[in-house]
């Protein structure tokens, strides 16, 4: 299933959606926009995690039948009176469409929005093409270097590996 925290971009910037008026109808709307199927769950509270930067949308209120949330009545983009343990969740029925099964269910925005140079939603959740993440340290961050390509994460070698790689690696992980 396509399962994530809701996102949208707008303005150059991914972003979240608040939860205040939160609902199924929204929820919908963002299913239907990734083309997830129907809407199951709409949970808030950060279910799937808090996001991070800014808090684009806020009191939506979809009425269920809008081809996207930007249609959606509102507060105006980046207004609002929330923090990310109020990002905004949907669980959708299906799986993405044109897609085959994949160890995770959330959609790419390349099979979302084939052409679009960017995609304007996503239900996070998938790591994205070459992102790093630290594995198996006592902390966030510490720990081995991975990567996420074609799918599935992957171990780095550390032939030729140094200070200078591990420092941009801490960076791309928001560790310093």
């Amino acid at each position: 299933r396509c399962a994530g925290r809701v996102e949208v971009f707008h303005a150059g910037r991914w972003g979240t959606v608040c939860d205040d008026a939160w609902g199924l109808a929204d929820a919908q709307v963002s299913c239907r926009q990734v083309r997830c199927g129907a809407a199951l769950w709409a949970p808030g509270a950060a279910q799937f995690g808090r996001g991070s930067g800014v808090i684009w949308l806020d009191e939506t209120e979809c009425a269920g039948s809008e081809a996207h949330l930007a249609e959606c009545p509102a507060r105006t983009w980046g207004r609002n009176d929330c923090y990310h343990g109020e990002d905004a969740g949907a669980v959708c029925a299906g799986s993405p469409q044109g897609s085959s099964p994949a160890p995770s269910p959330v959609p790419r925005c390349a099979q979302v929005c084939p052409g679009v140079p960017s995609c304007p939603i996503r239900v996070a959740g998938e790591p994205e093409e070459g992102q790093v993440r630290l594995a198996g340290g006592p902390h966030r961050c510490a720990g081995r270097v991975e990567v996420f390509h074609a799918g599935r994460w992957g171990t780095v070698c550390d032939d030729a590996w140094g200070l200078a790689d591990a420092q941009v690696s801490c960076r791309q992980v928001r560790c310093g």
